[in-house]
């Protein structure tokens, strides 16, 4: 067979992998150095400016005793199979750019609430069902990236510190809420023009909180100076915790609006280093059955291995010892292998076989000194006995296998 275009092939490849590595290292270096912040991925594993890598590792501080649990599934699919979360005491914490949810997912949400749960959203712009679900009417007000420090959020509270006017160079929502219903809604805070855009709501027995400004939870802007008090401040209107938090990785990686039905495989397709590898894997795959679909020599069975092993010999020599009738040299042989046995097992001397060796060999076997007096006994008797009889023989091989048996 001609393995020459094999390894042209495979040559290409490896190539093709090395300059999409180093290049995939080089942009990724130079993104996570830049401060551009319009295209937020709001992820718990991204530490590029508009990423929440920084909020989601201050969480453990935040929630003490507390682990996050990460989910990467429609909110309607993980409360179905989550039995924690049908309990009260959760909270959920939503962070992203677009609210691209389905009808079910927000029925979901709000059961979750009512159950005496919080829910705790960041998005520049929500569900329209779950705003109209919720008696709010929402300014879109657009985004806007400063190159110098303007303030971004604003957050009134008599329990926090005067000052809570949060600045920074970066992305800046504008999105405020221009009705709410005043008899189960409370403003928690505003954006940089005294708008309205935080919001706790009172829902069955459990609270939805609607940050209209995601972008406190990004690493560029808790970074900044004491911005990470942003942070704390926005997590204190928690009422106490007594159950989980989760934290939702994937609204934030949704770019269009969401039909009814999820795949495993929409998961894997949403990141761009997954989709290269799905893809060059069924490309190597596809190469693989080109160059080895044709046939090949047929393949030699194993040759089987010969069974006589030490332990089959061992017994061999036995039965024909026992055949013959050789019963004393027969007993002499089954001594000698059980006083090696006692010398490489217990370390024991074997030339001397008096009390003291009965008592160390009683101690370190297990087995009582009876028995093992008795064993001896037998011993001295094959040594001075010039005939040994079938019987004695079976007896004295009985008793030897129930010293191995009972040994530890």
């Amino acid at each position: 067979m001609n393995t020459k275009p094999i390894y042209i092939i495979g040559s290409v490849i490896l190539v093709l992998v090395l300059v999409m590595v180093i290049g995939g290292n080089l942009g990724s270096n130079q993104e996570e150095q830049s401060t551009k912040m319009y295209r937020s991925s709001f992820s718990s594993k991204d530490k590029k400016a508009g990423g929440a890598y920084a909020a989601f590792k201050m969480l453990p501080q935040l929630f003490y005793k507390h682990s996050i649990q990460v989910v990467t599934k429609p909110f309607v699919r993980t409360y179905e199979k989550d039995a924690e979360m049908k309990k009260a005491g959760n909270t959920y914490i939503l962070v992203a750019d677009q609210m691209y949810t389905t009808e079910k997912d927000v029925d979901a949400m709000l059961e979750y609430v009512s159950g005496g749960n919080d829910l705790f959203i960041a998005v520049n712009n929500p569900d329209p069902y779950l705003a109209k679900q919720l008696n709010l009417k929402v300014d879109g007000g657009g985004k806007e990236q400063f190159f110098k420090e303007r303030i971004a959020q604003y957050y009134q509270d008599t329990i926090v510190p005067i000052d809570t006017s949060f600045a920074y160079e970066g992305m800046i929502s504008g999105g405020s809420f221009s009705a709410v219903d005043s008899t189960t809604t409370t403003i928690l805070g505003s954006n940089g023009q005294h708008k309205p855009n935080f919001v706790r709501i009172a829902y069955s027995n459990g609270y939805v909180y609607l940050l209209l400004n995601p972008y406190t939870f990004t690493n560029y802007f808790l970074l900044h100076k004491r911005n990470v008090a942003a942070l704390e401040t926005q997590i204190s209107y928690l009422p106490d915790l007594r159950g989980s938090v989760y934290w939702d990785d994937f609204y934030n990686a949704q770019h269009s609006a969401q039909s009814g039905d999820f795949s495993e495989w929409q998961v894997l397709m949403r990141y761009p280093a997954m989709r290269w590898a799905l893809w060059l894997g069924v490309a190597l795959l596809l190469v693989y059955v080109i160059f080895e679909s044709k046939r090949r020599q047929r393949i030699i069975p194993d040759k089987p291995v010969f069974n006589n092993t030490s332990v089959e010999f061992v017994g061999a020599i036995g039965q024909l010892y026992y055949q013959q009738h050789n019963n004393d040299n027969l007993a002499h042989k089954m001594i000698l292998h059980l006083l090696e046995y006692i010398r490489t097992r217990y370390y024991l001397d074997t030339n001397i076989l008096n009390e003291e060796f009965v008592a160390a060999l009683s101690r370190k076997s297990a087995v009582a000194e009876a028995d093992i007096r008795t064993l001896l006994q037998m011993m001295h008797h094959v040594q001075i006995e010039g005939n040994i009889s079938d019987d004695y023989l079976r007896e004295f091989y009985k008793r030897i296998q129930l010293f191995y048996l009972n040994t530890k």
